[in-house]
């Protein structure tokens, strides 16, 4: 039967990792996290820098990058409708997540945007362009107050590749931005993906 290991956090926090801000929307984080093959980014974008490090997570495989291109005539703002560091996006954020090397059967992406449409109507554009072009599936949507919504959405990709690139696009305001990832090496390996499963159902339930 398959089996995971459990990651010591000696190894599973090599790369980066930082307090968390006074707004930390990781909200679902996934049942598998910090399990053996897994990635965790969270960017709050507090300060205007448009290629901010993730202000916490790991990542054994290396740093992930993020580059925001805002769109002609937007600028970051330092608040936003109650929310610290916040990018007005006409343009697209672009996050490319090195990882696992090996060609093993497959990858989930779980990602966690938190976002207020710039005007009706808008809602956020997620997928991947690398290795290839795959839209992302709107798992669950929470309302924050105001204008503000905490998403969340999946990316199943076969087999797994050593790096992803995940664009997030829209007429929309974004806020923070969270991003797992795992590698699935074997069979066993189903049985917590399962498990997320089982959980995300009763949410939507819910």
């Amino acid at each position: 039967m398959k089996h995971f290991c459990f990651v010591a956090s000696t190894i599973a926090l090599i790369g980066f990792l930082a307090p968390a801000s006074a707004f930390a929307d990781d909200l679902f984080p996934p049942p598998w996290r910090g399990l053996n093959g897994t990635t965790w980014a969270e960017w709050t974008f507090i300060t205007p820098d448009s290629t901010p490090a993730p202000d916490q997570g790991f990542n054994p495989y290396g740093l992930p990058d993020l580059v925001v291109y805002p769109g002609v005539g937007q600028n970051w703002w330092p608040e936003l409708d109650g929310r610290l560091g916040v990018w007005p996006l006409s343009g697209e954020i672009w996050t490319t997540i090195p990882n696992r090397p090996q060609p093993l059967p497959w990858k989930d992406i779980w990602i966690q945007l938190t976002w207020a449409p710039q005007a009706p109507g808008n809602t956020p554009f997620v997928l991947t362009t690398a290795p290839e072009q795959i839209f992302a599936t709107l798992v669950q949507e929470t309302p924050l107050g105001g204008p503000w919504v905490h998403s969340i959405y999946s990316i199943h990709i076969e087999p797994n590749p050593n790096i992803e690139t995940i664009v997030v696009t829209g007429g929309i305001n974004v806020d923070q931005l969270v991003i797992d990832t795992i590698c699935v090496p074997e069979p066993a390996t189903l049985g917590m993906v399962a498990l997320s499963g089982l959980v995300l159902l009763r949410r939507r339930r819910a």
